[in-house]
Formats: structure tokens, sequence, C-alpha cells
């Protein structure tokens, strides 16, 4: 799918009232879709087509170089949507990147915005035809009231659809979530269990209708993860496709930082020192049972985890492009870490990977490394 672009597309709300998905009113002119056929886009399916990523000046020291990284591998026929308050910081965002083979597009908001694309929304493909895609935003962003480069976020799922009316569809949930804390294959969504802990007694009334509601939107099997890290489930898990799912490990983790000295470890900076206690080891291995439970191979794959909660060396926040004969992986790395980036690349080497490493040592402090700032529009079905 290559977007096309101008116009614009009414805000409608997403309900699980109906068989599928509740669609309500559009914008004139626009007729109503014949059919909701929608199913959410598989991380380890097709090849890349359209992404989207966040610009902001203020964060350029935190985003560039993995931006220039990450788009320096990416194919010629890949379009890069990025979104903006301002053309003129999307004139700053195109000289800093430098040299890239994809297509790079502004989306110029005219309104602040936050540099992560990847919780403003779920992207849905039709499951038979093109070129609708369809872009589900949570009810509300969390922090939007206080917070105006937030209460922009909220709007973005809108911004894109006001800016291809040809081929996305905005719809606004009335679950409350982040985009992090969904990871999907061609058969099912793995769902991190703050959503359960943000809509339980406030949208639904048991674990079971969360369920039901997500598979009836979704069109795909929900696995509700009951114990995990508290984080984005794109932090401590990743389908790899063939019925495999990579799910981070602690313990490995501690045995790599045992490799470094003391210059390294000090030099990477985890906030309170790493956490190897053995209840946050329980909690990634509760995750790694869980999806064995339900018919899944589990890979190991080293992480660390820091004292915060919040910031990680993680191996699993990645993108993933199948095209042609080997699929690539976009594999975040971190300075100073350097056992822990050459078992993590051999590891997704392993699973038939080609494995292009992409320096995240300057965002991963912020709670977030490459899959937190990409969010993936649209692959393409030819490399099914």
């Amino acid at each position: 799918m290559k977007i096309p672009c101008l116009s614009q597309v009414a805000g409608i709300v997403l309900g699980c009232a109906a068989s599928a998905i509740v669609l309500g009113v559009l914008a004139p002119g626009r007729n109503r879709p014949a059919d909701a056929d929608w199913r959410i886009i598989a991380e380890c399916e097709g090849a890349l087509e359209d992404l989207v990523i966040h610009y902001t000046p203020e964060a350029s020291g935190a985003v560039m170089p993995v931006y220039r990284d990450f788009l320096r591998g990416l194919a010629a026929d890949v379009t890069v949507h990025v979104v903006c308050s301002r053309e003129e910081d999307f004139e700053q965002f195109e000289a800093a990147a430098g040299r890239a083979a994809c297509r790079l597009s502004p989306v110029i908001v005219g309104h602040p915005v936050t540099c992560w694309s990847r919780d403003r929304w779920l992207a849905l493909e039709r499951k038979e035809r093109t070129p609708e895609c369809l872009l589900v935003a949570p009810w509300a962003e969390m922090g939007a009231d206080s917070w105006a480069p937030r209460a922009g976020d909220q709007q973005v799922a809108e911004d894109l659809a006001a800016a291809h009316r040809e081929s996305i569809l905005a719809v606004r949930s009335r679950f409350h979530f982040d985009g992090g804390d969904f990871v999907a294959d061609a058969e099912s969504v793995f769902v991190a269990p703050a959503v359960l802990r943000r809509n339980l007694h406030r949208t639904v009334s048991t674990p079971a209708e969360l369920r039901q509601c997500l598979q009836r939107v979704l069109a795909r099997r929900v696995v509700l993860l009951e114990e995990a890290p508290d984080h984005h489930a794109g932090m401590f898990m990743m389908p790899a496709g063939n019925r495999t799912v990579l799910v981070a490990d602690p313990a490995e983790g501690k045995q790599l930082w045992g490799q470094l000295d003391g210059i390294q470890r000090s030099g990477i900076g985890l906030p309170g020192g790493p956490d190897f206690s053995s209840e946050t080891i329980r909690l990634f291995d509760s995750v790694a049972q869980r999806c064995r439970e339900v018919g899944y191979r589990v890979v190991r794959i080293p992480a660390v985890a820091a004292a915060d909660g919040r910031t990680y060396l993680t191996y699993v926040n990645v993108i993933l492009d199948h095209r042609g004969r080997q699929p690539t992986v976009y594999l975040p790395s971190y300075a100073g870490a350097g056992p822990l980036n050459q078992r993590a690349a051999e590891i997704w080497a392993g699973l038939g990977y080609r494995v292009r490493r992409v320096d995240c040592t300057t965002c991963f402090r912020h709670f977030g490394t490459l899959r937190c700032l990409v969010n993936v529009l649209s692959r393409s079905k030819r490399n099914r």
C-alpha cells in the first residue's frame, strides 16, 4: 500500500457490541465500508511498506542517532511518514537524517507531539483487500490533561487519516491502552497485564469480557498475560514467526553482565543498577511459561532490567522486515554492552534473520528503544 495524500476522516468510536468493529459516522463524502473485515498487523509477516515516526527538536539528541541507523537500512520502496509539529521541524529532521534510500514523507500536524510513535494507535489491515488500513487509538492518553505533547499525541491517528483520506480510517476505541502493550503474529495477540488493569471495572467487568472484545476488534486470538514485567509487551517479548516467541531473560543477562568491567557497567548507566532479583526473573519466566502453554516454542534472549523498573537493555524491541528470501531484524544495541549485543545477534541469526544493528544508546534511558519509536502502518502482502 502506497498512501495517497490529503483530505479528512472524522474520528469514530470503537466498541465491541458488533461481531467485528462498530463503525460510526464518517466524514461527508466518504462511503461507509461494506464490511469490517480487519485484523491487527502481525510483527513478522510481510515486507515493511509504510512506517510512522515522530520528530520533535527537543528530543533530537535522544532519537536522531537511532533514526539515522535505522533509516540507512530500509529499502527504497519503504515510505517513512514523519509526524512533526511544524514544517521547519521536518526540514531539520531531513537534514539530520542524512542519506537513506527510503522515502521520507512529512505529516505536519500543527500541535506538539512526543517522539514515541508506537503507543499512539494499533494498525489493522483488511484480511483480503487493500488499500485501507484502520488506526485504532486509545480512548485517551495518560497525562494529556497536563502535558501538551501528550495531548497532541492523542490526535495523531486522526492527523494521519486527515492527510491520507483514500487509505486510512481512524477510530477511537472505548478502551484504555498503549500500542506497545500488544505484540502479534499471524495467529495470536499477546497483551500486557496493564491493559486489563486499566480497563477492569471501568470498561469491562471481567477478563473474559475484555478478551472477547479484543478478539472481535483485532481478529486474532487474544492471549492476556496474567503476570509479566510492568512494562510494554514489546520490551519483554516478540513473536518471530513459525510459532516462535522470543522472551527476554534477565538470568542470562546477569551472566553476560558479569563479563563487563566496572567502567563498562557504570558507562551504561542503569538507574539504580541492574535488577537481577528472583522476583524480576520470575516475572519474565512467567511470560515464557504462558507462551508455552498456548502452544509456542519459546527462545530466551538476554536482557538487563534496571532497578527503576522502566529502563531496559532489551533485544526484543525490534522491527522485523520479511522481504525476499531472508527476513531482517533491526536489532537494538547499546554502547559498552558488547557481550550482550553479540549474544542477542547470534540468537536472532540462529532463527534465520539477517541482523542489522541499530544503536539505541541515546534513547534507552528514556524507557524505550527502537520499536517504541517506530510504528508500522502497512506491510506488503506480496511477501507473505
